[in-house]
């Protein structure tokens, strides 16, 4: 039973939040500061996954994290071939995704679930994300309900190498089927499995009806049982 397991690992994107523009690269200010709406999409997330090696350095502060996001926003805005100042721009982009705190959007079951789970768990973040998450949790108030974050950025790793989930595990030493962890991909659930974690299918839009494999839940509220 959940109730009876120690810990509760969570995932920050679509099971804490979401961004405001729906995509995770695109800033709230984004088309304002390329000037312009007309971008292929298409291609848009094509440069976001081609340039991607430039914003998987490690990083620890939100100055680093800067500095990496403007030369990713530079190369992204030279192939899109847009009128413009790209240095200008891609300075202009990074501040927007460095430090505009409302980005992301928090679901509205989280701080009550957090606020109740971490009462009788504790809760850990494993999320592949950037310094600028713990100012993000913060402003939601909802930081000091975890026991430990854990920033890909700070460590280099991602989730699905595996020995990302090692340093929560080693560190607090959690057993076999000592914690859940719930995340909106299913491979990385695959992953979690491999380290004796409980898996749970995080599936706010329902886009995965259909799926049997590990238990779905569509609010986390669910979690418990």
């Amino acid at each position: 039973m959940i109730k009876q397991q120690k810990y509760i690992i969570l995932d920050f994107g679509l099971v804490l939040g979401k961004p405001k523009t729906g995509e995770w690269f695109i800033t709230p200010n984004f088309f304002r500061i390329l000037g312009t709406e007309k971008i292929d999409l298409k291609k848009l997330k094509f440069l976001f996954n081609k340039f991607n090696a430039l914003i998987s350095v490690k990083m620890t502060t939100r100055e680093e994290e800067y500095e990496a996001f403007k030369e990713f926003y530079y190369n992204v805005i030279n192939e899109l071939n847009i009128v413009g100042n790209p240095k200008d721009q891609a300075e202009k982009l990074a501040q927007d995704f460095v430090y505009n705190e409302d980005k992301y959007v928090m679901y509205d079951d989280v701080y009550e679930f957090l606020s109740e789970a971490s009462k009788e768990h504790k809760l850990i973040l494993l999320s592949d994300n950037w310094p600028c998450v713990y100012n993000i949790l913060k402003r939601w108030n909802i930081y000091d309900f975890f026991t430990k974050l854990y920033i890909s950025s700070e460590y280099c790793e991602l989730k699905k190498e595996g020995k990302f989930f090692d340093r929560p595990i080693n560190e607090f030493g959690i057993k076999e089927n000592e914690a859940i962890f719930v995340d909106d991909n299913p491979d990385l659930l695959d992953v979690a499995v491999k380290k004796k974690l409980s898996p749970i299918l995080m599936d706010r839009s329902n886009n995965y009806r259909q799926f049997n494999k590990y238990r779905r839940i569509t609010k986390l509220n669910e979690v418990i049982v």
